[in-house]
């Protein structure tokens, strides 16, 4: 594989999708620890798996207008949820991923979700039918941004997910495996975004009718990988 230029992430039009609702209100002033992480996941995500990003944690921090300090940390949950990684004398970068291996990584997703039936909860909480239906509702128009609007479905799947797993150890593992996927997916979604909201509609339409927590990993665990 070529190694390709690493791509800097500073001095990117902050994104202002007024679907996320995994972002909170903006205000003004300097942005909140979600509202950057948000924003860098979706670079991440937009950003082709196989190509290098640094990550400069300065520049970071003088373009949303913090400290250094909350750019740490939330470069540490994005460590934490395995996206980035740090190399001798480079410094931070995004985590590459391997083209050969995206129908492994689909399928070790699938597994997990089958095993996350085992320890979830048995039914759905009032705020997870309230997240279902966010879910349909947002999908029902991608509105002028659509892949912005597909990256904050996709995150509202992998938080909704996250919230019926009663286990920690395994929510965790799952979340890093389905934010993977996640990069993959958004690559199909930037080649033929149409195709992509389709897709996505035809597995929502399934996980409404899903009248348990488990059926609905069983639903998820069985959605198609998208080909871009």
């Amino acid at each position: 594989m070529n190694n390709p230029r690493p791509v800097n992430t500073h001095g990117k039009t902050l994104r202002k999708d007024n679907s996320m609702a995994l972002q909170q209100t903006l205000k003004s002033g300097p942005y909140r620890s979600e509202e950057m992480l948000q924003e860098l996941r979706f670079r991440i995500c937009t950003t082709h798996p196989d190509t290098p990003m640094l990550l400069h944690e300065g520049k970071l921090a003088q373009e949303f207008g913090v400290s250094r300090t909350p750019i740490r940390q939330v470069l540490q949950r994005l460590s934490f949820e395995h996206m980035l990684e740090t190399r001798s004398g480079v410094g931070t970068m995004v985590r590459t991923l391997d083209p050969m291996q995206r129908g492994l990584h689909f399928s070790m997703l699938s597994d997990i979700l089958h095993l996350c039936t085992r320890c979830c909860a048995q039914n759905y909480t009032t705020q997870s039918r309230i997240h279902i239906a966010t879910i349909t509702e947002l999908s029902a128009n991608p509105d002028n941004e659509p892949i912005a609007r597909y990256f904050t479905l996709r995150a509202q799947f992998l938080e909704l997910i996250s919230s019926l797993v009663q286990d920690q150890i395994l929510a965790e593992a799952h979340a890093a495996l389905h934010w993977r996927a996640i990069r993959w997916r958004m690559q199909a979604a930037n080649n033929d975004v149409d195709s992509a909201f389709a897709a996505l509609r035809n597995t929502i339409t399934k996980v409404t009718a899903a009248d348990t927590p488990a059926a609905l990993f069983e639903c998820l665990a069985a959605e198609p990988e998208e080909v871009a």
